[in-house]
């Protein structure tokens, strides 16, 4: 399939097919209708009266199965006819893409697109020919997916195999041959290789038709899926939330009283395994109701789960993996549309029922950001903020020996990388969209193997790391000499902003300064080494080349407004009496992309340092 072919198709005669077969369809209800009327044969009582009452009950039969066949084409032809519409606009826009860059590009009929002109101009068009060429290629693939979907039509029809089926009457027969046509809900991309952005261009290559198919018959293709747009995925997810809402209140209902449970045993040899064993399912069973709760309550109005869905709020992923602890992203406002948008991965003992914490925290975040952008007179600039739990991180009860190794935050990088491109592809910026991405204690650990993971640059525009016990390792190897001069090889330490694909000076590091994570904890007069001077994820972030922040008490220079400073781990995102603090403060000004913007006539600093 080619460019060309696309172009060629006749949408205008498929319409046409539609109608004609409609018309079609109506004479044939004409003669269904007339045949049921002469199989009545009033006041006729005969063997031979039976006899043509079954030849026309065979006629009728006939014509119920061109009803079904004729039914089953005329649905093929318009889904036809919609679909050939979308992807030819589709082709269309891309023509035009192609034609706004003056030239430098060239757009093959295969859907390849090379860049023409100086290095400098190939360097700049890079990307622009990658997405394009990614659209066309999607568009080429939906082509050949409704192709097939009409050959094997086409091909039930010439083998007889649509018929009535038995449909009583002809509304019955018609209803039976559209079941049994129509596009099929084309499958998104897969595999190694598959980009968000090929997500995207597959779901804007679907007609508004093929959308809603793929939305009702397989949810569980989107629902998480990066490069879908979110406002789908969030809908697909709500559903999914609602019905384990009501299956898991439906099993705490149910839970029936110890009698019940042990039966005759109760009291007897046993008795005592078995009460133990029941309260451990009544736990599980409130245990998951409460879980659901919170993650409805985290979605809702005023954050009360009885309420309706909040429609500022987005529920981006809703996994729940076998064996292993819930997954959710929730953000507040709209990351396809936000001029800036931000990541935030939390750390230990995190888990589903902390999300509508993390999202008041994103509120808060949210508000304090828009505000200083007001105050830089950005007042267009929309933003959304993101809690991402798409990870499982250590938990309490393991975190003295899990929680020192970067497996899980290693398990989690290719997940939130993923999730970051994800934001890129559905963006209506694109690339453009001014991304942040922020990690708190071993969420710092688990984002900067994230951003390690990207490989290039253009992804993320800023991160942010507090409460860091380091920032782990890349995947390359490094040498040194040991003690008694033997040599050794171990994977080498995140440093610094290019291992982490980001723009010189654009990664920040915050810490309190009695933060027994990265901080100079003390007891009582004598000072200790924090898990982050131990060296196990690489060196303290705060001994690193990057940014570093301060935590302390301060008047933030944009508003004058005196803020308390970070004292405990969990205090950096936290409000104070309503009022964020001195780490929240300088992470709204990064979540604005106005770290760098100079403040006033005489181009002071808007962070505090």
């Amino acid at each position: 399939m080619l460019l060309s072919d696309i172009e060629s198709w006749n949408v205008g005669a498929l319409q046409s097919i539609a109608h004609e077969l409609g018309d079609e369809l109506t004479t044939i209800e004409g003669v269904a209708s007339d045949l049921e009327l002469i199989s009545r044969l009033p006041g006729w009582e005969s063997p031979a009266a039976d006899a043509a009452r079954g030849k026309i009950a065979e006629s009728t039969g006939r014509v119920l199965d061109d009803a079904a066949v004729i039914g089953a084409v005329a649905q093929l032809a318009s889904e036809t006819a919609a679909a050939v519409a979308t992807v030819q606009a589709g082709v269309d826009a891309v023509r035009a893409d192609v034609a706004a860059q003056g030239g430098f590009l060239v757009l093959a009929d295969n859907g390849d697109v090379t860049v023409t002109g100086p290095p400098d101009v190939r360097e700049e068009l890079k990307h622009v020919a990658e997405d394009i060429e990614t659209r066309a290629k999607a568009l080429i693939h939906q082509a050949e997916d409704i192709d097939a979907d009409c050959a094997e039509v086409f091909g039930h029809v010439e083998n007889g195999d649509i018929t009535a089926r038995g449909a009583p009457d002809f509304a019955a027969a018609q209803e039976m041959g559209r079941e049994q046509s129509g596009l099929s809900a084309p499958y998104p991309p897969d595999g190694e290789g598959v980009m968000p952005t090929d997500v995207k261009a597959w779901w804007d290559a679907l007609s508004e038709e093929e959308q809603a198919k793929v939305r009702s018959e397989h949810p569980e293709w989107i629902g998480d899926r990066a490069g879908v747009p979110t406002p789908v995925r969030s809908e697909i997810n709500k559903g999914q939330l609602d019905q384990e809402l009501a299956d898991a209140q439906r099993s705490v209902d149910e839970i029936p009283t110890f009698q019940e449970y042990a039966g005759a045993g109760v009291g007897g040899p046993g008795s005592a395994s078995k009460r133990a064993e029941y309260d451990r399912m009544v736990a599980d069973r409130h245990a998951r109701l409460d879980e659901a709760r919170a993650l409805k309550g985290a979605m809702s109005l005023d954050g009360n789960p009885d309420m309706d869905y909040d429609p500022d709020k987005y529920l981006m992923m809703l996994e729940y993996p076998d064996g292993r602890e819930t997954r959710a992203a929730i953000a507040v406002g709209n990351p396809d549309t936000a001029d800036h948008v931000s990541v935030t991965t939390p750390g230990v003992d995190t888990r589903a029922t902390s999300m509508p914490g993390m999202v008041d925290e994103a509120d808060a975040l949210r508000t304090e950001t828009r505000a200083q952008l007001d105050l830089a007179e950005r007042y267009d600039e929309e933003v959304s903020t993101i809690a991402w739990l798409g990870y499982e991180p250590p938990g309490k009860d393991i975190s003295v020996l899990e929680a020192g190794f970067e497996t899980r935050a290693n398990e989690a990088a290719p997940d939130l990388a993923e999730f970051y491109r994800g934001i890129n592809a559905t963006n209506e910026h694109g690339s453009d969209v001014h991304l942040s991405a922020f990690g708190h204690s071993y969420g710092s650990l688990t984002t900067a193997q994230a951003l390690n993971e990207l490989g290039h640059t253009g992804v993320v525009d800023d991160a942010a790391f507090y409460g860091s016990p380091g920032l782990g390792h890349t995947n390359e190897v490094g040498g040194y000499i040991g003690t008694h001069g033997v040599p050794l090889e171990v994977m080498r330490p995140i440093m610094d902003e290019p291992d982490m694909f980001l723009p010189d000076g654009h990664s920040y590091v915050m810490t309190a300064p009695g933060d027994w994570i990265s901080g100079d904890p003390k007891l009582g007069p004598f000072g200790l080494p924090s898990a982050g001077d131990l060296g196990q994820f690489g060196p303290n972030p705060t001994t690193l080349p990057l940014e570093q922040l301060s935590s302390n008490a301060a008047v933030s220079p944009t508003d004058n407004v005196s803020r308390t400073g970070a004292e405990a781990h969990a205090d950096y995102p936290r409000s104070d009496n309503g009022v964020l603090r001195t780490t929240g403060y300088n992470l709204a000004i990064i979540a604005g992309g106005l770290a760098n913007v100079p403040l006033g006539e005489d181009g002071g600093e808007r962070l505090v340092r």
